[in-house]
């Protein structure tokens, strides 16, 4: 009769409970009506710029079996960006606080949540 090694176990039990930690998160920026650059603007540029961020959620239902609740980025930085020239500096970031983790462990991973955090540079040219 086999028996299962104990460090084989132990790794599976890590991966599945690290593969269970994973939200990922799609995002579109083809209906921003100005360009987008992950570059910031130069100090010493002629330009406006007000920096701005937003912090929405992304959750995921039973594992995505009664759905999933993710920010509509482009939508968000769309509206963001009425009345400015461009959006630099541009950067989406997914993190967890401790509540979202005791959240995901309360729930056994049943409801797993991020906070989104979308940051950038409003910038408009002067004349």
């Amino acid at each position: 009769m086999e028996s299962r090694h104990p460090c084989g176990v132990c790794a599976a039990l890590l991966l599945t409970l690290a593969a269970s930690g994973c939200l990922s998160l799609d995002y579109d920026l083809s209906g921003v009506p100005v360009p987008v650059s992950a570059k910031s603007v130069d100090p010493g540029s002629a330009a406006e710029v007000e920096p701005f961020r937003i912090e929405t959620r992304n959750t995921l239902w039973i594992h995505g079996l009664l759905g999933r609740n993710t920010p509509d980025i482009g939508a968000l930085v769309a509206e963001q960006a009425a009345g400015w020239d461009e959006i630099a500096g541009f950067r989406v970031q997914q993190r967890s606080g401790v509540s979202h983790w005791l959240l995901a462990h309360l729930s056994l991973t049943l409801i797993r949540m991020r906070k989104v955090v979308i940051e950038g540079q409003l910038v408009r040219e002067l004349p």
